[in-house]
């Protein structure tokens, strides 16, 4: 499994690891049901009919259906995200065009590998905002992989002198994950999904809404 895939899947992922095949079948269920009904609203019972497996083999892989849930969240912050961070940063570095071309990079990329990761995302989010001990984890992750992302980040925009002196870097970084975040959560969580031209349209007007709030004036 090259690290590309695991940046990009996190379903690849879990297909490619070496496990037995009943506990990926119960993992996958339970991605499934944790994404559509939440952890609480879940019963192991409805895990192993969506799985094909029984209890008992669920509770042979993971003690409680707690094991479970990490096993799921961890390895997106500690195997895919991390890959992904690093895919992130060297594509961002290699822009060097026009302010519009690297939003659009960014815009894109992120909201990608959300749509890639959706069920896990959709769980981190839900976890993140009910149970410390994942916030404190996730927090963790990102003050460690965070700096690096926004030192290539500001590189890549020094280099065309387009944005306003007005606006720090923090803000800038705010403006895009908001954006991607709701834009995201109203597609597979609040609304039905748009149509991949329906998203393009949408990405590409919240390209220009940022390119717009950030760029200097014309002189």
């Amino acid at each position: 499994m090259t690290e590309e895939l695991m940046a990009n899947d996190f379903k690849a992922w879990v297909d490619q690891s070496d496990m037995p095949n009943g506990k990926r079948k119960v993992i996958m269920a339970a991605l499934k049901l944790f994404s559509e009904k939440g952890f609480d609203a879940t019963s192991t019972q409805e895990i192993a009919q969506e799985s094909g497996m029984s209890q008992a083999t669920i509770f042979k892989y993971f003690k409680t259906k707690e094991d479970l849930l990490e096993w799921i969240i961890d390895p997106i912050m500690n195997n895919i995200i991390p890959v992904y961070i690093v895919e992130f940063k060297n594509q961002l570095s290699e822009k060097s065009t026009s302010l519009k071309d690297v939003f659009h990079f960014a815009i894109r990329n992120r909201y990608n590998f959300l749509v890639s990761n959706k069920e896990v995302v959709l769980i981190l989010f839900t976890q993140i905002l009910t149970k410390d001990e994942i916030k404190e984890k996730f927090i963790k992750m990102a003050a460690q992989r965070g700096p690096s992302i926004l030192s290539t980040f500001k590189k890549t925009i020094a280099n065309e002198d387009q944005v306003r002196d007005d606006i720090d870097l923090s803000t800038i970084i705010r403006l895009i994950a908001s954006q991607i975040i709701v834009y995201f959560l109203q597609n597979y969580k609040l609304l039905s999904p748009r149509t991949d031209e329906e998203v393009d349209h949408d990405l590409t007007q919240i390209e220009d809404l940022i390119v717009r709030a950030i760029e200097k004036p014309a002189k």
